[in-house]
């Protein structure tokens, strides 16, 4: 099969093909370290730059952007590598440097705005790393655990179904994708009991392991950090918390890296995020009931006391 061939294949059934990659380097068995992903924004499709790109290129693009993500390059693509990728490379990444997509660089290409759509390696690796700690925490309180059974109840045999439950969980701590004691999960949002009295006694974080509450507390600490100077209202956890929330949405429950993502944001335009002043409640106009809102005479204070004559 020809190279033009290739490319024909390539852009005829370019975008399908892409859209069903799962584009992350598999999880070896045995590690829990979160695996990097190389993150494609949902309007690259209709992007200016995108529309004026020959499909191949941008296989081309999507490819070392795997590439890229996995080895923790942060956008580079040494040019040594470009003809493992596919075939043509070299000239196809002659149009994404054209296209605006890559800029030239010593013995390679990068990516443009990179660091912009993902993570950095220092932040992977940092990520990686909390993980490690949280397996082994986690492994800690089922050795202590355990021995705590066993000296209370003896050693006795599991239940199919319990056997079958513990093989699935172990399977997801090693794998990494689905343990929730490792990734951090989406935050959800707190629902306040019916008999709550105050906003303040409402947690302003989502029920689940002191871990994960760990790591929101100090996404929120690092809100007040930077909002503290600019806000000319104090940044209290509350707000704080509404802020993270508010940042995180946009990510739509894609985002791993939360402190980052926040952070991004903020240092890019935090006036949305400043507590405003609250204002006073308006005094009614002159003319007009301060119950009902409505000009005098008010026709629902008359109701009010026709029924209050009514009953008596």
């Amino acid at each position: 099969m020809s190279a033009d061939s290739e490319t024909a294949i390539v852009a005829g059934r370019l975008f399908p093909r892409w859209l069903q990659l799962q584009l992350i380097k598999p999880a070896r068995e045995g590690e829990a370290d979160p695996v990097p992903w190389f993150r494609v924004d949902d309007g690259f499709h209709s992007h200016r730059k995108v529309l004026t790109t020959k499909a191949a290129a941008l296989g081309l693009w999507v490819i070392a952007g795997s590439w890229s993500s996995a080895n923790l390059t942060e956008g580079f693509i040494p040019k040594a590598v470009l003809p493992r990728l596919m075939p043509g490379a070299a000239r196809l990444a002659k149009e994404l440097v054209a296209a605006g997509l890559w800029i030239e660089a010593d013995n390679g290409f990068t990516f443009h705005d990179w660091i912009d759509y993902n993570p950095t390696a220092e932040e992977v690796n940092a990520d990686r790393e909390a993980a490690r700690e949280r397996m082994r925490k986690l492994r800690a309180r089922r050795r202590q655990d355990g021995a705590s059974s066993a000296e209370t109840d003896g050693p006795r045999e599991l239940e199919p179904p319990q056997r079958s439950r513990e093989h699935t969980a172990n399977v997801r701590e090693n794998f990494g994708r689905s343990s929730g004691e490792v990734r951090n999960p989406v935050p959800s949002r707190p629902v306040p009991s019916a008999n709550t009295s105050s906003q303040s006694s409402i947690s302003p974080y989502p029920v689940g392991g002191q871990d994960d509450d760990d790591d929101l507390r100090q996404v929120d600490e690092m809100v007040m950090r930077l909002l503290a100077p600019l806000a000319a209202q104090p940044v209290t956890p509350e707000h704080a918390a509404w802020v993270r929330k508010t940042i995180l949405a946009k990510g739509r429950g894609r985002v791993q890296h939360k402190t980052a993502y926040v952070k991004r944001a903020l240092e890019k335009d935090p006036r949305p995020y400043l507590p405003q002043r609250q204002t006073e409640t308006p005094t009614p106009a002159a003319g007009r009931c301060p119950i009902h809102h409505q000009d005098k005479p008010c026709r629902g204070c008359a109701a009010d006391a026709k029924a209050r004559k009514d009953e008596a």
